[in-house]
């Protein structure tokens, strides 16, 4: 018999047969889950849409993953998981947390931003960081996780509205760090009293790479700017667009960008001590994260 595991990710209560990096454990979730994942085949019917390694038919979503596993979400509360034969297991694990499980987020509403989550010591509010892969998003928040801060996600951030409020939740169990110096990155698990389910979004900081040439001074984006930068921070933007949902989307991020402050931040590639002075001032100066 498969053993299911009961997990916390999203805000969500996940009863699994797989093990899901970063998601935070929880026998709760097996009684009552909001998402169940499993292993089975995952064939779909003949499909409307193909984006990249995407397919819908009707109100199903297949993620195939070459070699690794694929990845049905038939609805955004079931996800079954057909295995490559010889694909390491590992992997294919990864790919829940990487791409499967924001899958379905999508396809609940909302926006899967590409950003890591962080509540700073004294707050109730949360701050995203966004940018490219490898610039520095946990390396901060773990940073800021060591100053007695509480993490909300590393590195997706779910963002809803409730009640008219901007809320991000993510997957809150561990940060993956590249901090060997040779590009491999460490997980580190998160203690409990640092992990935050949901919370308030205060404000975004997006970081861009830049030269020792350039300025680094933080920059506040408004208006078209501020909408575009926005929409180059989703996660997996193939996803919403095969959903068929770039329209609403961009009045989504027309909206959160006239509420929320959104500062875009120059990166030199390891200088993450500036990039953490200005996240930390503006935060608290310029954003009032309360």
């Amino acid at each position: 018999m498969t053993t299911r595991c009961g997990y916390r990710a999203y805000g969500m209560s996940i009863a699994s047969e797989f093990k899901i990096p970063g998601a935070v454990p929880s026998r709760q979730a097996l009684c009552d889950a909001e998402i169940t994942i499993s292993a089975g085949s995952a064939a779909i019917d003949a499909t409307e849409f193909t984006n990249g390694p995407y397919s819908r038919s009707g109100s199903s979503l297949l993620f195939d993953a070459a070699g690794v596993a694929r990845y049905l979400a038939r609805s955004p509360n079931q996800l079954v998981i057909e295995r490559y034969p010889g694909a390491d297991p590992v992997r294919v694990c990864e790919l829940i947390s990487a791409t499967a499980l924001p899958m379905l987020m999508w396809m609940r509403g909302g926006i899967v931003l590409h950003a890591a989550g962080v509540v700073l010591p004294h707050t109730q509010s949360a701050i995203a960081i966004a940018g490219p892969s490898g610039i520095g998003k946990s390396t901060i928040a773990n940073r800021l996780l060591q100053q007695g801060a509480r993490i909300v996600g590393d590195d997706t951030l779910w963002l809803t509205l409730v009640d008219g409020e901007p809320i991000v939740r993510g997957i809150a169990g561990s940060l993956h760090v590249a901090d060997r110096g040779d590009g491999a990155r460490l997980e580190f698990e998160i203690p409990q009293h640092s992990r935050v389910d949901a919370a308030r979004l205060a404000g975004i900081f997006i970081l861009r790479p830049s030269s020792k040439m350039e300025p680094a001074e933080p920059a506040r984006l408004r208006a078209a700017s501020a909408v575009e930068a926005f929409l180059q921070n989703r996660h997996r933007p193939k996803i919403p667009a095969i959903l068929g949902r770039n329209a609403e989307l961009f009045s989504q991020s027309i909206l959160h960008c006239r509420a929320l402050p959104i500062y875009e931040l120059p990166v030199t590639s390891g200088d993450i001590a500036r990039s953490l002075q200005y996240i930390t001032a503006l935060a608290a100066d310029k954003i009032g994260v309360s």
